[in-house]
């Protein structure tokens, strides 16, 4: 029990409290507020229950996640390798980078209603735009990852003909992987915002399409729900999957330079 208050007073203090005076600030603006304006967080939880009750919450959470996993697979899996491909060869960079800022500086939607005339409704559309937006994020990253290694490194593993395995283990690696996953962490997060956003205005399952559907019937409990939901998804690939991920990468580079 010491052992607990310490963890929570040393590390996640602070954490809880601004976790406290957020649900607080959300029951005093809801109080002054209509219920369809701002609902209560027990309303909130309420309609919460009641989806997972009704089997809505599983059905239109399995389908945005299949969506997004397939979308952030193949832009990250194409960022990578353009990435790498990228930092080890000039002329590629330069080939891309157009692509790559013309990507990121045109906004979202604009590709969502793109996809929307190309594909249809569907899933199709879906994943086209999350592996879009996904790929110069993770090209980005690689590609800086790689040239932030030493190119005195390089050279001197050229030099003195240091195997291709060894050359990659010791001299690429430690310089893309903070890359990887740097890029990686922000594309898995901002793909659930690329999914919902795609579904809301072009499919007719998933989250996005629940979202659109609250507004329609004016079920801002259900919609604030939906809010809490997302927000839990990014907390838990957060705690459960970049932060032991870091942490093991972290030893693994102690462990290198030993």
């Amino acid at each position: 029990m010491k052992i607990f208050i310490m963890y929570l007073s040393n590390k996640n203090i602070y954490s809880i409290l601004g976790v406290l005076l957020l649900l607080l600030s959300w029951q005093i603006i809801s109080i002054f507020s209509h219920p369809l304006i701002v609902p209560s967080p027990l309303a909130t939880i309420k309609a919460l229950i009641n989806m997972a009750a009704s089997g809505e919450l599983l059905k239109n959470f399995s389908i945005s996640i299949q969506r997004q996993l397939t979308g952030l697979a193949i832009g990250v899996m194409f960022g990578i390798v353009l990435g790498i491909l990228g930092g080890l060869k000039a002329p590629i960079n330069k080939m891309i980078t157009p692509l790559v800022n013309a990507i990121l500086s045109v906004p979202s939607i604009i590709f969502v209603v793109i996809a929307m005339v190309w594909f249809g409704q569907g899933t199709t559309q879906v994943v086209f735009v999350v592996a879009l937006l996904v790929f110069p994020v993770m090209y980005v990253n690689c590609e800086k990852g790689i040239a932030s290694i030493d190119p005195n490194l390089i050279e001197m593993a050229t030099v003195y003909r240091v195997p291709l395995k060894i050359r990659i283990k010791k001299v690429y690696l430690p310089g893309l992987t903070h890359g990887i996953l740097a890029g990686f962490a922000l594309s898995a997060a901002s793909s659930i915002r690329l999914t919902v956003m795609s579904e809301l205005f072009g499919a007719q399952e998933g989250i996005g399409q629940a979202i659109a559907m609250t507004r329609f019937y004016l079920e801002t409990d259900k919609l604030f729900a939906w809010a809490l939901i997302l927000v839990f998804i990014v907390a838990i690939l957060e705690k459960m999957i970049f932060k032991p991920l870091e942490a093991k990468i972290e030893r693994w580079k102690g462990l290198e330079n030993c």
